[in-house]
């Protein structure tokens, strides 16, 4: 490679603090988002394997060939094991891929692992993403792990262009459109049988330029604290195709209800853009993917 293309690429890792993974096969490639690094897969069958420094968190790939004639579900029903506590399953479609998830924990020795696990079909071939973490940090790196496991490539597209206030945005299923309330720039709501779940997007002008970390600092102070048992699971910053999104993972109550949510700041020059995923605590994992792939492809 000339000197030219390596500064290229040097470039370009600075502006989307992410690596680009390649399988050996070339079969797949992924975005890996900090704090994940790539690591040398190890087991039969793993195509990719993704740490954090000094913590046990780990996303595995794993890839093994199937009979033309197995399905999404038979692939899927085959995965799970005895040991897994189910909690929900769902399908998000990636990159015109039909994919499958679940959360599960296991207890191993009076230890709880909690993960999320992504599966799909490709070319006579079986694919499983899977997200582990001790209970005790699963929420710290959740929203890169989604991110790097939901990052399979595939067209750049929106199918949701809202002309009025400048934005577009990769609208996952089952999200859709829905009437916008007071002060909201966009409102969309997923449901599934008796589940439900909530994105809201507003803006707000500043009075000066802000980092995307100072206006988080003032929403927690001055709205997220006031709410009614507000706990903060877990917060971080990621650039996602070149923008740069602060995230936190809380939970609240509200008219004796346990509410959960996604938050997501972003600051185009002096207009700041919260994207918020909101359901019940009981309910929130089950529109995360499809909320993750709808919240981080905003574009202004």
């Amino acid at each position: 490679m000339g000197r030219l293309g390596l500064l290229f690429l040097l470039f370009a890792a600075s502006i989307f603090a992410q690596l680009l993974y390649i399988s050996p096969a070339m079969d797949l490639a992924l975005s890996v988002y900090e704090p994940f690094f790539i690591s040398q897969p190890q087991r039969p069958g793993e195509i990719g394997l993704f740490r954090v420094m000094n913590a046990p968190s780990t996303i595995q790939i794993v890839s093994f060939e199937v009979g033309l004639n197995v399905t999404l579900d038979q692939l899927a029903l085959s995965m799970k094991q005895a040991a897994m506590k189910e909690r929900s399953t769902g399908r998000i479609k990636i990159a015109n891929l039909d994919c499958f998830f679940r959360w599960f924990s296991i207890e191993t020795s009076g230890r709880i692992v909690q993960s999320f696990q992504l599966i799909f079909l490709r070319l006579g071939r079986a694919y499983v993403s899977s997200y582990f973490a001790p209970e005790e940090e699963f929420y710290t790196y959740l929203v890169p792990a989604l991110l790097t496991v939901q990052s399979l490539k595939g067209p750049t597209w929106f199918n949701h262009v809202d002309e009025k206030h400048g934005y577009k945005l990769m609208l996952y299923e089952p999200f859709q459109p829905v009437e916008v309330g007071e002060g909201e720039i966009g409102s969309f709501a997923a449901v599934d049988e008796e589940k439900v779940g909530y994105i809201q997007i507003v803006q707000e002008k500043l009075p000066k330029r802000m980092k995307v970390d100072e206006y988080a600092n003032l929403v927690q102070m001055n709205t997220l604290l006031k709410l009614n048992q507000y706990k903060l699971f877990s917060s971080g910053q990621n650039l996602v195709q070149g923008n740069d999104f602060f995230w936190r993972i809380f939970s609240f109550v509200q008219n004796e209800a346990n509410l959960k949510a996604l938050q997501v700041h972003a600051v185009f020059d002096e207009v700041a853009i919260t994207l918020t995923y909101l359901s019940s605590e009981e309910n929130f994992e089950q529109f995360l993917p499809a909320a993750i792939g709808t919240i981080f492809s905003f574009k202004m």
